[in-house]
């Protein structure tokens, strides 16, 4: 079993820490604070965790948070490059998110001490308060990062602005004026590091839940003349959710259609009765008339403790398919994640050819 997140926050990166901030400020008393961090810090889950930190961090930094600042606009010249990245951006989060902490009423001073220290882990939490509470002054920040020499930085601008940032505090004003956003992704839409793509699409993403329209309109303006490669990949993966929807004008953008020429389908399960831990092989089988091209996924319609059904889409296969008949096999787990609950009882597996349900098998699910 995978280590939890968790313990990324332990007695490895409390040492971590406190080394880092005694090379900077001899001040730190670096035994006291490793003693007061490690009580009763395994008791803790992950943003416990950090916030606990915070907290203690604050008793052994100066109370001036410019002094603070300072201290902590160095920490990526002394962070050990030995350390695994994985694991050392977790190290990093408490001192980032100690920014929003103690630095929010000073914003002229946070915002560069946060895109200073971006690249050692995210900053994307830490500047959801700013954006909170200082709209004006953070986004006039962020319009100058989406310019910044570094992907790190560049790729804040555009994960701090994400109307549903998963982990991150929601800004109404995000929600409900998408040109914020859409004019950052403006400036983005070319950016050649995959690390900013990657967001420039999850932030399309997050928007075309609430503003499909207006997600599709751009990604039009986007298509004409000629457009770049990072563009065309920014518009495919920013359209996903559209895609697995089945949206008419999303199928039409990539290249699918919604008419389209499908017979003698198919869809087998290997077990209709199945214990968690267990797993399933699905198998599709249909005949094309015609060559297609064709966006296959399945959903899994799962029950909830209240009686209602909730949906997640899981990707297939997506190709240009040739005529004649065709076969499709994927195994699926049920097996404990942090992000899905399951109940006991029927659950649906339905096959989705662009967007459109097609086909479905049903099996019950028993949790012991």
């Amino acid at each position: 079993m995978a280590t939890p997140l968790k313990e990324q926050l332990a007695d490895f990166a409390i040492h971590t820490i406190a080394d880092v901030l005694q090379k900077i400020y001899p001040d730190f008393a670096s035994q006291s604070f490793i003693a007061h961090a490690l009580q009763g810090l395994e008791t803790l889950e992950l943003k416990q965790r950090v916030q606990h930190i915070i907290v203690v961090l604050a008793n052994y930094l100066p109370q001036d948070f410019e002094q603070t600042a300072a201290i902590l606009q160095e920490i990526p010249e002394h962070w050990p490059s030995q350390i695994n990245q994985a694991y050392s951006a977790f190290v990093a989060w408490p001192l980032i998110d100690y920014v929003a902490v103690y630095g929010l009423a000073q914003p002229q001073i946070a915002l560069p001490t946060l895109a200073k220290l971006t690249h050692l882990f995210t900053a994307e939490f830490a500047i959801r308060p700013f954006l909170q509470h200082h709209f004006e002054i953070t986004y006039g920040y962020m319009q100058q990062w989406a310019q910044h020499e570094h992907e790190h930085v560049r790729r804040l601008a555009s994960e701090g602005l994400r109307s549903r940032l998963p982990w991150g505090q929601r800004v109404a004003k995000l929600l409900a004026e998408p040109q914020w956003a859409i004019t950052i992704l403006q400036q983005l839409k070319d950016d050649s590091s995959d690390y900013v793509q990657r967001s420039v699409a999850n932030n399309l993403n997050d928007l075309s839940k609430d503003y499909p329209q207006q997600v599709i309109d751009l990604a039009q303006q986007w298509l004409k003349d000629t457009p770049t490669a990072q563009r065309q990949w920014i518009i495919k993966h920013g359209t996903r959710g559209l895609i697995k929807a089945g949206h008419a004008d999303a199928l039409g953008l990539l290249g699918y259609q919604t008419q389209i020429a499908i017979e003698n389908i198919k869809f087998k399960v290997d077990k209709t009765h199945v214990n968690m831990g267990e797993s399933v092989s699905l198998n599709l089988s249909f005949d094309l008339p015609q060559v297609q091209a064709l966006v296959i996924d399945y959903a899994l319609y799962l029950p909830r403790a209240n009686g209602k059904h909730s949906q997640k889409v899981f990707k297939w296969k997506t190709a240009q398919f040739s005529q004649g008949q065709q076969q499709l096999t994927t195994h699926f787990s049920f097996k404990e994640i942090t992000t899905r609950r399951y109940y006991a009882g029927e659950h649906r597996f339905v096959v989705l050819v662009n967007g459109q349900e097609r086909a479905e098998v049903r099996l019950c699910l028993s949790l012991t």
